[in-house]
């Protein structure tokens, strides 16, 4: 009799810490619910939340990151990330460029630095967003690393023209590029190709084929990424910071898209910086360090690189050696065109 009283103070005081959890948690994010039913709905996926998150921290003491209460904790995983797709079903059989070339390459790269990132976005409630959001970022920071020059574009305009169960970039060459965020704001729920200016385009889809971390630290020192992940773990929603590595993530199906715009080791744990679409409240800032060298949630799995013709803002060391000596053989060939006349 004293074991089942002495429980039911205990579950009594669990129950009430939860609930002053769920008061603060309401007050901190500005939560409202429509209705008492609906509110009751998000209190138990918060309680379920929190449980879930404890019980992570207990079996694994030693993790490399940790988790916290963020304004998604009344929601379930399956609101925020999209259908379940297979990685062998999504890759393209068109053969593109490999390299696994990483000689001399810095050990560390933050495009974020560079002025060409834009800030973190918020998906909301509609799961297939996230392909427009992730792939117009990685469109105009191409467009800023070749012009010097960040423009926010327009995710609503790929949303209503390219919506697909894959990447959209074959949809989007074949309409040229992307409008500015500012000439095409909102989603229209139709596509009207003539609804603004095209200011930024790409050339080339390059389609990781072989999972090669490797290839993707060469490509990333020319732009940004695109990686599809398994993001569907309560540890991924919950996600404070650290260098996020789990025992439980697929590597053949992918539920949501990532920009990955940098990578880095911190205390021996190579790491990829990558940046999601929940808002800046959710993990460090907007961003996620993922595990680096272990196709941790299949990072790996399905990766895109654009390129694009567009001239530089600024030159590098060997396209100015180029330059001169473009300019010194148009130079002879015009005094040797003199001297025969």
């Amino acid at each position: 009799m004293f074991k089942f009283i002495l429980s039911c103070i205990v579950f009594g005081t669990v129950m009430c810490s939860l609930s002053s959890e769920w008061e603060r948690f309401k007050r901190d994010y500005g939560k409202q619910y429509a209705t008492d039913a609906e509110e009751v709905k998000h209190k138990q996926l918060f309680i379920e939340n929190i449980q879930r998150m404890h019980r992570f921290q207990q079996t694994h003491p030693d993790a490399t990151f940790t988790m916290k209460i963020n304004h998604l904790a009344d929601q379930r995983i399956e609101d925020l990330v999209s259908k379940k797709r297979s990685v062998v079903n999504t890759v393209h059989s068109t053969s593109f460029k490999e390299s696994a070339e990483v000689k001399d390459l810095p050990a560390s790269l933050d495009w974020r630095v560079k002025g060409v990132i834009s800030p973190v976005q918020n998906q909301g409630r509609i799961q297939e967003m996230v392909l427009s959001v992730v792939s117009t970022e990685i469109i105009e920071s191409l467009h800023a690393i070749k012009t010097k020059k960040l423009v926010q574009g327009s995710s609503a305009q790929v949303f209503d023209c390219c919506q697909t169960i894959d990447d959209p970039f074959d949809c989007l060459k074949n309409l040229t590029g992307i409008c500015r965020q500012s000439d095409y704001p909102d989603i229209l729920r139709q596509c009207n190709p003539n609804q603004c200016p095209i200011y930024a385009k790409f050339d080339t889809i390059n389609r990781l084929t072989s999972k090669s971390e490797t290839t993707m630290l060469s490509w990333i020192q020319d732009s940004t990424l695109w990686a599809g992940i398994d993001a569907s773990a309560e540890s991924f929603m919950l996600y404070d910071k650290g260098v996020y590595d789990v025992p439980n993530c697929e590597q053949t199906i992918w539920d949501h898209v990532i920009q990955i715009v940098g990578y880095g080791v911190e205390k021996g744990r190579p790491f990829w910086i990558c940046k999601n679409s929940w808002g800046e409240t959710w993990g460090e800032k907007g961003y996620i360090r993922i595990v680096r060298g272990k196709n941790m949630c299949g990072i790996a799995s399905h990766v895109i690189q654009l390129d694009s013709k567009q001239t530089s803002g600024a030159n590098r060391p060997g396209d100015i050696i180029s330059i001169y000596f473009l300019v010194l053989l148009v130079t002879m060939a015009a005094k040797m065109g003199d001297q025969f006349n």
